[in-house]
């Protein structure tokens, strides 16, 4: 540091943090002292401190601090669902590329069921694929409810338990709707003893996204064969999940999502009979038809709950508080810096006063802030050891000069001398003595008043300043 130029030794002191306040009995004139090294510490902890700070901010900023999530799942005794359009998709992946949905020859109609407490609500309806989305059909907007109460609670009435039977069927003219009509017979027998792949179970399903704060739509896919000579029955079961987001910056502010979440799949083979018996069961009447598949589509009644709590502000400034505090450990190196300068710089200035010679003397520290010699000759370096040792030796006399009972124990010999020499009476008449503080300008600053002081032996010059200036180290 002592290669650096004094102004910028300077500033470093005048930018030092970590100064440690200076005891009254030394004669430095600041109230607290500072280092260069101290200074370049305080930097270089403020700069990370900021840049940390702005670092977390930013990251507050674009949502990449985590917030804090808890989750739970709970049974449900009574839920509504909202659908959008094609919410669920039913895609054929046919190697003969002939589309059995279609709504002119058509070969495998899927009928809709909407089932409200095991009773079918209303007639089938047929659903086809068209020109944009061959292989496909998507059910329409609608409502499933989850309703185990059977019960009124509170004089509030519930809407019954509402899910969707939708069979795949060969197809009958008294199903199908204006605008549409069968295949031959021929065809769809022939049909249905082909190949036909793999039917696709494709769900929208939702998720929210806590960095952007929006709500994501993402796909799920379940595949299932398209076999004629095997039935299956297969329960569609929709997961639903409940979000409670506290998204207040400062204070709670919250908001509550109803999201799909996901959905399962429970098989069961099945023959034909079973499917027109459930169909009769649920709608009173005889029915006949020639089922392929069978879904039941229905909401579950475990949800799963989710609490989302998103980092405020006063969360963001601990954590920020606590990560500086880290940083600015770099204090205590600091101060160890600043109590060892103050200590060699109080030692040196003592040793001075009680041996001027030592200011025209060059004493070299390492970083340690231990004593190196400067090495020459061997007749040198003997005499350097030698002097390193004396001078360190006087080093810690200095620092035991510091305490106060030295200073108390040198200021009682003076006295004790000065009654040896003057005397007891002579002595007590210091308490009277003093000078008068006067304006002493440019014409008379040569004269100013003096002290009556008790003389033994031959008298000196007297000095034309002020007594008050002479003995003040500064």
């Amino acid at each position: 540091m002592e290669t650096l130029p004094k102004q910028i030794r300077n500033l470093l002191k005048q930018i030092d943090l970590f100064s440690i306040p200076v005891p009254v009995l030394t004669d430095d004139a600041k109230s607290k002292y500072s280092s260069p090294c101290s200074g370049l510490i305080s930097i270089l902890a403020s700069v990370l401190s900021l840049a940390y700070f702005a670092y977390v901010l930013s990251e507050w900023a674009n949502g990449n601090i985590l917030p804090t999530i808890t989750s739970n799942q709970q049974a449900l005794a009574y839920s509504e669902q909202e659908l959008e359009d094609n919410f669920i998709q039913f895609k054929l992946a046919d190697p003969s590329n002939q589309d059995p949905f279609q709504r002119n020859n058509n070969i495998i109609t899927p009928l809709l069921f909407i089932v409200e407490d095991y009773q079918i609500a209303s007639a089938p309806l047929p659903l086809f694929s068209d020109d944009k989305n061959p292989f496909t059909v998507g059910l329409n907007k609608g409502t499933l409810i989850v309703n185990n109460l059977n019960q009124k609670i509170d004089e509030q009435s519930f809407k019954p338990q509402k899910n969707y039977l939708l069979i795949f069927i060969q197809c009958l003219d008294q199903y199908l709707i204006d605008n549409s009509n069968c295949a031959s017979k021929e065809v769809i027998d022939q049909y249905m003893t082909e190949y036909h792949g793999f039917l696709s179970i494709v769900m929208k399903l939702e998720q929210y996204n806590y960095r952007q704060d929006q709500i994501e739509y993402i796909t799920k896919q379940a595949y299932q064969a398209l076999s004629p000579t095997y039935i299956q029955y297969t329960q569609i079961a929709i997961q639903q999940k409940a979000i409670n987001l506290d998204n207040g910056l400062l204070l709670q502010n919250q908001v509550t999502y109803k999201l799909i979440n996901d959905f399962y799949l429970i098989n069961q083979s099945i023959d034909n009979q079973y499917i027109q018996n459930i169909v009769s069961s649920f709608s009173n009447q005889d029915v006949k038809l020639n089922a392929i598949m069978a879904y039941q589509i229905r909401i579950d009644n475990l949800q799963i709950s989710d609490r989302i709590i998103m980092p405020k502000l006063s969360a963001v400034l601990a954590y920020i508080g606590s990560i500086v505090q880290v940083i600015f450990m770099l204090k205590y190196l600091a101060l160890f810096i600043n109590n060892q300068n103050l200590k060699i710089e109080m030692q040196t200035e003592i040793l001075q006063i009680y041996y001027p010679n030592l200011k025209n003397m060059i004493i070299k520290r390492n970083y340690l802030g231990k004593i190196i010699p400067i090495n020459e000759t061997n007749q040198q370096d003997t005499q350097n050891e030698i002097f390193i040792k004396q001078y360190e030796e006087h080093l810690d006399i200095a620092f035991k000069k510091l305490r106060l009972i030295n200073i108390i124990y040198e200021l009682s010999r003076i006295e004790l001398l000065l009654e040896k020499h003057f005397g007891l009476e002579n002595v007590s008449e210091c308490n009277q003595m003093g000078s008068k503080f006067q304006f002493i300008s440019n014409d008379n600053k040569n004269q100013s008043s003096r002290v009556s002081i008790v003389s033994v032996g031959n008298s000196g010059p007297q000095p034309t300043d002020d007594i008050f200036k002479i003995f003040n180290k500064s």
